[in-house]
């Protein structure tokens, strides 16, 4: 089963945020991604790679460790994937 409400996601929220305004602002912070990937990480259905962790870390102001797998979702779905 997906985790919905990640740490990502309660972030976002908490900011008032949505994924395209998120996407928007990492865009701007030099590590561009759009909505529908930001999703699939709020769903742990894949990994942002560094250089993006970092970014959404900084945006979101929560701790880079907020964006591995949930060790519980990923192995109902497989290994989530490690994607840009």
């Amino acid at each position: 089963m997906q985790q919905v409400n990640s740490k990502i996601r309660n972030a976002r929220l908490r900011l008032g945020l949505t994924l395209v305004e998120l996407a928007e602002r990492c865009g701007d912070e030099g590590a561009k991604t759009d909505n529908t990937q930001l999703s699939r990480y709020e769903r742990y259905l894949s990994v942002p790679r560094p250089r993006l962790r970092a970014v959404l870390s900084r945006v979101l102001d929560v701790d880079v460790a907020d964006f591995k797998a949930d060790p519980a979702a990923a192995s109902d779905l497989g290994q989530a994937e490690e994607v840009a």
